[in-house]
Order: C-alpha cells, then sequence, then structure tokens
C-alpha cells in the first residue's frame, strides 16, 4: 500500500516490539496493519511462510475483509512501525482510492501463489516419474 498517501489520512501509528505477535492465527480482530519500517515473519500452522520487510505491507486485510479468523500469525523480528487501520471495512468505504492498492497487492500474491503451485506440482511429478522408473533392489519373487 502507498505510505505517502497514508501519510496523509490521519492514521494511528505504533510501534510494536521485536517478537511480538501483530496478528495470531485463530484469533479474531479487525485491525489491518501497513508495515512503515521494520521487519515481520508470518508462520501458518507453525510453518514459515515469509519474511516481510517492505514499506507498505498490509497485514490482516484478507481476514478483515472476509470477517474471518487471520490464517497466519505475524511477528515482528525487529522494533516495527505501523499505520494501524482499526476497521478496515470502514476505512476502504471512506478511502476508495486505498482499494485499488489492496486490489493490485491481492492480484500479486494470487500470481505467486499460483506459481508456487505450478513448481509444486513439477517437483511432484518428477518425484512420480522417478518411483516409477524404480527397480527393486529384490526380484518379485525373492523367498528366504
Amino acid at each position: 500500500m502507498n505510505i505517502k498517501v497514508l501519510d496523509d489520512l490521519g492514521l494511528e501509528q505504533v510501534t510494536i516490539e521485536a517478537g511480538t505477535a501483530v496478528l495470531e492465527e485463530g484469533r479474531r480482530t479487525r485491525k489491518v496493519y501497513v508495515l512503515i519500517s521494520g521487519s515481520v515473519d508470518i508462520k501458518a500452522r507453525k510453518q514459515h511462510l515469509a519474511t516481510v520487510d517492505m514499506p507498505g505491507a498490509i497485514l490482516g486485510e484478507i481476514s478483515a475483509l472476509m470477517g474471518t479468523e487471520p490464517v497466519a500469525t505475524a511477528t515482528t523480528k525487529e522494533d516495527s512501525s505501523f499505520y494501524v487501520i482499526e476497521d478496515f471495512s470502514d476505512f476502504m468505504r471512506e478511502h476508495p482510492e486505498a482499494c485499488l492498492s489492496v486490489a493490485q497487492i491481492l492480484a500479486c500474491r494470487l500470481v505467486n501463489m499460483n506459481n508456487h503451485l505450478v513448481h509444486i506440482k513439477e517437483e511432484i511429478a518428477k518425484l512420480q516419474e522417478g518411483l516409477d522408473s524404480y527397480l527393486p533392489v529384490f526380484p518379485e519373487n525373492f523367498r528366504e
């Protein structure tokens, strides 16, 4: 999300200490965080997904838009500053120019996830080919 646009909107800005969970998997919140500085680790079901350190990165928007619990935990790796959007739905209604930015971010994530899925499917196909050509060490009719 464009930080320069957010600078002029009078949003609350907070600094959160390293090691603090900003969003927690399974814990509902309507808040959305936009990274100003610092870095955040993203984990889902204890699996590391990403480290986010780009100013303007938005956290929590999917669960806020869908009215669901976050599916990942976002934990600060270092002291990090954020804009906090208390009610994302209201914010989007009041600032339609932000909708395009969020749509572009979500579209990029979808393309990246599709690319990851294709890569995983290709790797599984290679593994399957390797198993198909596997020759057992012992003949089928081996008897002790």
